[in-house]
C-alpha cells in the first residue's frame, strides 16, 4: 500500500493508459479524484472502484476556472491534493505542410495547456503543505521527434518535457516534486488503428520485440508519485522497451 490515503487527481482517467493508472495506484491505497471529458468511460471507471476509493465528474482542463472549481469540490469530498498525474492529451497525425492552425492549437491545448492548468490549480495546496508529486505525461515523440507525421503533438509534448523542469526548479525545493513520464509505443487505440505495418516497424524498434502495455506505463507512474522516488525530481523516465538506444 505505497500510496495509503494519499489524494491523487488524475487527468485523462477513461482511456487505456489513464484507466490502468487508476486502478493500479487504487490497488496501492490512493484516494482517487478522477477526471476526463469522456462522461460515459469516466463512469465506466469509476463503477469498477471501490466506492470510498474514487469519486470524479468530467471536466474541461483546459480551463483554468473549471478546473479549480473541479478541483475545490474534489477536495471536500476526497481531500486535498498530494499527488496530481496529468495523463490527459490526445494524439492525431497529419502532414504539418498541409495542416490548419486549429490542428496545431488542438495539440498544443490537449497535451500542454491541460497539464499547465491542472499544475497551477493544485500547487498552492501542495506548496502550503510542503509536499507533493507530480507527474507529467510526456512522449518518446517530444524527446526525440515523431517518426509519424504528428510535428504538433512532438511539440506539445516537447513542451510539456520543458515545463516539468523548470517547475521542478521553481518547488522542489519547496517540498514538491516533478517529473514527466515518457511513454514509447504503447498498446493503446493510436496504434491499434495504426497499419500492420506501422505496428511491425514499432515493435522492431524496441529491444523487448514487443509494444508496451498500459500497465507498463501505469507502474512507472506508481513510482514517481510515491515516497520510492522521494529522491527523483526534474526528470523524464522514459517507458519506451529500449527503442531509443
Amino acid at each position: 500500500m505505497r500510496l495509503k490515503d494519499s489524494v491523487v487527481v488524475v487527468t485523462g482517467a477513461a482511456g487505456l493508459i489513464g484507466r490502468e493508472v487508476c486502478r493500479v495506484l487504487a490497488a496501492e491505497g490512493a484516494r482517487l479524484a478522477a477526471t476526463d471529458l469522456d462522461a460515459d468511460g469516466l463512469g465506466e471507471l469509476l463503477g469498477e472502484l471501490p466506492g470510498e476509493a474514487a469519486w470524479g465528474r468530467p471536466v474541461d482542463a483546459t480551463v483554468f476556472a473549471d478546473f479549480t472549481g473541479y478541483l475545490a469540490e474534489a477536495t471536500q469530498r476526497v481531500g486535498p491534493p498530494e499527488v496530481l498525474v496529468n495523463v490527459a492529451g490526445l494524439f492525431q497525425m497529419g502532414d504539418f505542410a498541409t495542416s490548419a492552425p486549429a490542428d496545431w492549437s488542438g495539440m498544443i491545448s490537449a497535451n500542454l495547456l491541460t497539464t499547465l492548468v491542472a499544475c497551477r490549480a493544485v500547487l498552492p495546496a501542495m506548496l502550503s503543505a510542503g509536499t507533493g508529486s507530480i507527474v507529467n505525461f510526456a512522449s518518446t515523440a517530444g524527446e526525440y521527434g515523431s517518426i509519424r507525421p504528428a510535428a504538433a503533438y512532438a511539440a506539445a509534448k516537447a513542451g510539456v518535457i520543458g515545463f516539468t523542469k523548470s517547475l521542478a526548479r521553481e518547488v522542489s525545493p519547496a517540498g514538491v516534486r516533478v517529473n514527466a513520464i515518457s511513454p514509447g509505443p504503447i498498446d493503446t487505440p493510436a496504434f491499434q488503428l495504426a497499419s500492420p505495418e506501422d505496428r511491425a516497424t514499432a515493435e522492431a524498434r524496441t529491444l523487448l520485440g514487443r509494444m508496451g502495455r498500459p500497465a507498463d506505463i501505469a507502474h512507472g507512474v506508481l513510482y514517481l508519485a510515491s515516497e520510492e522516488s522521494a529522491f527523483v525530481t526534474g526528470t523524464v523516465l522514459q517507458v519506451n522497451g529500449g527503442s531509443l538506444l
